[in-house]
């Protein structure tokens, strides 16, 4: 401004200054905005939460299909499971209506001859509450800790792990995966019938999943259900007269 001339309120504010003699910022534009949104969606950092999210809204496709596949839709989720959760090895077990036995049917990450092993193996639903048979720690409603330390097998399912393995096996931390540690996370539907359960060992840092990982789990086994639910409703539709 010219040297001599005091400066009034009006050329304060046409130089950016407050009444009060603070610098205002200048306004934000709606563009700015929906910008750096968009930027901050596409380039955000990929923490686990992230990396899950992206895989749930992956699997939720799966239901705007009008071609749905269960098998598609629980591969998707196992493998989910295995690369944004970290988790080793994990298998979907489902009822069978036509005998009323649960069989395991989809897996990732399993050893062909651990998988073979899984896939001879039945069970009855008054096995999965079985306490003389499977020992397990109540962790939620729907997710229950089995630890090698209580030899959580029965008769028949050696195969599925590695015995001496486990014997040699020693945890040295609370939050240690040992061989034969697992944890089913049940899929429910109406009424509370187990439709069947998703089984997973630790992580592969060797680690059992924390709190976070086991909720995306339980959400995922909740998903399921809902997969396994329609996929029996549009077979019933096909198969009425």
């Amino acid at each position: 401004m010219p040297f001599g001339i005091r400066p009034g309120p009006l050329t304060l504010l046409a130089a950016g200054m407050s009444m009060g003699g603070a610098q205002e910022k200048p306004a934000v534009s709606p563009e700015d905005v929906a910008r750096k949104l968009r930027l901050d969606y596409l380039y955000a950092q990929k923490d686990q939460n992230q990396k899950a999210l992206d895989g749930v809204q992956v699997l939720l496709e799966h239901f705007q299909r009008y071609d749905f596949s269960l098998e598609a839709f629980l591969n998707d989720t196992l493998n989910l499971m295995r690369r944004r959760l970290w988790i080793r090895e994990t298998t979907v077990a489902l009822l069978d209506r036509r005998d009323g036995l649960y069989r395991y049917r989809y897996q990732s990450g399993l050893r062909k001859d651990a998988w073979e092993a899984h896939a001879q193996i039945s069970y009855r639903e008054a096995d999965l509450v079985n306490p003389a048979v499977y020992n397990g720690r109540e962790i939620s409603k729907t997710t229950v800790l089995f630890l090698a330390e209580d030899n959580p097998y029965a008769k028949g399912e050696d195969g599925t792990f590695s015995r001496p393995i486990m014997l040699q096996s020693k945890r040295l931390s609370v939050d240690d995966s040992i061989e034969g540690d697992y944890f089913d996370s049940w899929m429910m539907g109406k009424g509370k019938e187990v439709l069947g359960w998703i089984e997973y060992s630790g992580t592969t840092a060797n680690k059992l999943p924390d709190a976070s990982t086991l909720k995306w789990i339980e959400l995922l086994a909740a998903m399921s259900s809902t997969a396994v639910q329609l996929s029996e409703a549009r077979g019933a539709k096909a198969a009425a007269p």
